[in-house]
């Protein structure tokens, strides 16, 4: 049976009496099959984007507090607390939960790696706080925004490098808004034509390619926005707003219907404002739910839940942008809302590892940097492998697993699997080399220097020289080839009349045969009969016409 749970976390406790557990911060519900609390995590007030969630632990980024409380979820417990020389105003997970993404309060990025204590650090790149983080499905980018309405588009392979040539800098900057970063939400896809859509206080979101650093399409919004998630299909986003109402933005409205063109990519409509419907708008006034502070779609995308701050959650019927129901009543502002991966699928993958214990980040400069580009030699990882490991097959009595087809990996790929674009690399490059080998490339420039035109002219002459060579040796090569042919020719005819002239050889002694058989028995009927001497003068005269005839067969 299918298993949906969602994490919630507040950022202060304002209401004592309300019968949920004394100090609780962090509250893991069930929302279907059966709606009910399963976990609550004490001590923790987290401001929004202040919470990352892995399988096996919990981060929370204090808001009042330079540190980050670290829960197992295993245990149930609190496994540590991580100080920080500055405050951590958000956090974000990545390189499958084993690196945790921190912004800082003076603009900087934090990359910890959570099996290692590795504490990497990029350039002071924002003016003012880091208020939101978001990772791409790959794990090699993630954006960061903050209150200097900046975006900014990070390589985290190229933080996470030894070599100490590596930048450490955005590879992108997105600066059209002119308002303070809210909130950023990824797309879906691990390919390079996903996308991100951001909100700010200047009442607008946008969607970008975050891969070229293009901004795709602008929406003027009637209000600030304060929180934002994107459909698991990217085909919309979703809005909440201040006074508990939220908006429906669908990327293929009407206008795309009427086109062929994909509308969200067309370079021409990229400049334009669009303005969304009012009928997208849709609210639960008599709930009195109050602002939205933080959105999340369930797994199909169908119900939309929405934390608020009154301390309720809401949930929302997304086809019909209904008001269903609400699940709970927490003790403050819900500023962080999340929905985990569900659980139960019949044939779903063990991870290959396991975190059992964070490692707390260390300040040594080994770890940190390195002059030759190495790894260091105190570098050291702590997990738990689990299964087997993936090695090369030597056994010579076990059979060796079959495994995909490589058209069954292209049909599960997100994009194209690296062995058959490293194939296929190969295979344009031994073109090019052949046609390189066959043809010189044509000088496509005009030597203004003497000496070079010297070296050109040299050069180009040499390759004449070197092309009549190619075309003499071609040419004997053509006359050896038809002597060949001819030489071929001959000997089959030859073959044939033998063969013809051996099939001929064979009747003859095959009818001389029958015909001695024949007279034998002629001779041997007049014998019986006293005509003994005609008999055999008949018989010599017969060899010996067949004599001459082979002899003349011969000649």
């Amino acid at each position: 049976m299918l298993t949906e749970q969602f994490v919630a976390a507040i950022s202060a406790s304002t209401k004592p009496n309300t019968g949920v557990t004394k100090d609780a911060g962090i509250f893991i519900h069930e929302y279907q099959p059966l709606a009910a609390q399963r976990h609550v995590f004490k001590k923790s007030a987290t401001a929004p984007s202040g919470i990352a969630v892995s399988s096996s632990h919990i981060f929370a980024a204090q808001s009042d507090k330079a540190i980050v409380h670290v829960y197992s979820r295993g245990k149930g417990n609190q496994e540590a607390l991580v100080p920080f020389p500055e405050r951590i105003h958000s956090i974000a997970l990545a390189a499958q939960d084993t690196v945790l993404l921190l912004g800082t309060e003076s603009g900087r990025v934090l990359a910890w790696e959570i099996c290692s204590g590795r504490l990497v650090s990029t350039s002071t790149s924002h003016l003012q706080p880091v208020t939101c983080i978001v990772v791409d499905p790959s794990s090699n980018f993630f954006l960061s925004g903050s209150s200097d309405a900046m975006i900014h588009v990070w390589s985290l392979p190229s933080i996470l490098s030894f070599s100490p040539d590596t930048s450490r800098s955005p590879i992108h900057t997105l600066s059209t808004h002119r308002g303070p970063i809210s909130s950023i939400a990824c797309g879906h896809s691990a390919s390079s034509a996903n996308i991100a859509v951001s909100i700010s206080g200047d009442k607008s979101a946008m969607v970008w390619d975050y891969h070229n650093g293009q901004a795709l399409r602008t929406y003027l919004l009637p209000e600030a926005p304060t929180a934002v998630t994107l459909d698991p299909a990217d085909r919309a986003f979703y809005v909440g707003y201040g006074d508990g109402s939220l908006q429906s933005i669908d990327f293929y409205d009407e206008v795309q219907k009427t086109t062929s063109t994909d509308v969200l990519r067309d370079s021409a409509s990229s400049h334009r404002p669009i303005q969304p419907s009012p009928k997208t708008r849709f609210s639960a006034e008599s709930q009195k739910l109050g602002g939205v502070l933080s959105l999340s779609l369930s797994w199909d995308g169908t119900t939309l839940i929405s934390g608020h701050a009154s301390g309720k959650i809401a949930t929302w019927d997304v086809a019909k942008a209904n008001y269903l129901s609400t699940v709970t009543n927490l003790p403050g502002p819900v500023s962080n809302l999340r929905f985990l991966p569900p659980t139960g699928f019949p044939s779903t993958p063990e991870p290959t590892f396991k975190l059992q214990t964070v490692v707390k980040p260390k300040q040594d400069a080994g770890l940190t940097s390195s002059g030759n580009g190495l790894v260091p030699p105190n570098y050291t990882l702590n997990m738990q492998l689990t299964g087997r490991l993936r090695g090369p097959h030597v056994s010579a009595t076990d059979r060796k697993p079959a495994g995909k087809s490589a058209f069954e990996e292209a049909l599960v790929h997100p994009s194209f699997p690296t062995s058959m674009l490293e194939e296929s690399l190969a295979e344009l490059e031994s073109w090019g080399a052949a046609s390189r080998a066959g043809s010189a490339p044509a000088v496509d420039f005009m030597a203004l220097d003497e000496d070079n035109a010297k070296t050109s002219g040299s050069s180009s002459s040499s390759q004449q020289a070197e092309m009549k060579e190619l075309k003499k040796q071609l040419a004997s090569l053509q006359r050896v080839q038809k002597v060949t042919f001819s030489q071929l020719s001959e000997l089959r005819e030859e073959k044939e009349y033998f063969i013809a002239q051996e099939k001929k050889r064979a009747e003859r002694a095959k009818t001389r045969a029958t015909k001695k058989m024949r007279l034998a028995n002629g001779a041997n009927r007049s014998h019986a009969n006293g005509d003994v001497e005609m008999n055999d003068s008949s018989d010599a005269t017969s060899e010996s016409a067949s004599d001459d005839f082979d002899a003349a067969d011969e000649s």
